[in-house]
């Protein structure tokens, strides 16, 4: 009984950020641009796109049949921890839409700021500087323990992993186009991911 309200959690809060999500970028002046070249580089964009989709995959085959990715489970984790999970899964769906609904328009898929778009700082901006990043952290983390899978987590730490290295080069570019703004914006104290 666990087992299958954890998947139907796992599900909900997948399917209700994905939708929101999309939406909201579909809105975006950024849902045109999501296929340009990326300033990052091929092998960036490659290597990100193979480590999420391999995040999203594992959680979509322990939706369609979790015994094809019983390889990647952590075995003995309590079903305490696993139910601990839905806090912090829930957490960042409710952290990635705030985002995403805050940025609106300014929303970009490069780390170059879209021409016209302002500097946002309210919103979750106000207190974190990556907060999109930071949910995709705190999201998968939840989905990992919900799903007891050391596999899912793992891809999502190396996906993580490389959007901290992006950060410096959409830092860099933010400073080149908001000048002091962002770099007061810069000295936020809670400076997540890097």
């Amino acid at each position: 009984m666990s087992e299958c309200v954890l998947r139907i959690v796992l599900l909900v809060a997948v399917v209700v950020q994905s939708g929101v999500s999309l939406f909201l970028i579909r809105h975006s002046r950024a849902a045109a641009s999501v296929f340009r070249p990326r300033e990052e580089g091929v092998a960036f964009s490659v290597l990100l796109g193979v480590f999420y989709l391999a995040y999203c995959g594992g959680i979509v085959t322990f939706q369609v049949e979790p015994g094809w990715i019983e390889w990647g489970a952590v075995v003995h984790l309590p079903t305490s921890w696993r139910w601990i999970g839905v806090a912090p899964l829930v957490a960042g769906v409710v952290m990635t839409i705030w985002g995403f609904r805050t940025l609106g328009r300014h929303f970009a898929f490069s780390v170059s700021p879209q021409e016209g778009s302002d500097l946002v700082r309210s919103g979750p901006y106000r207190w974190v500087r990556h907060p999109l990043y930071t949910a995709f952290l705190v999201e998968a983390v939840g989905s990992s323990l919900v799903m007891a899978s050391w596999f899912v987590g793992l891809m999502a730490v190396l996906a993580w992993g490389l959007l901290a290295w992006r950060t410096r080069i959409e830092e860099e570019k933010l400073i080149e186009r908001f000048g002091d703004a962002y770099r007061e914006r810069k000295s936020i104290r809670l400076r997540v991911p890097c």
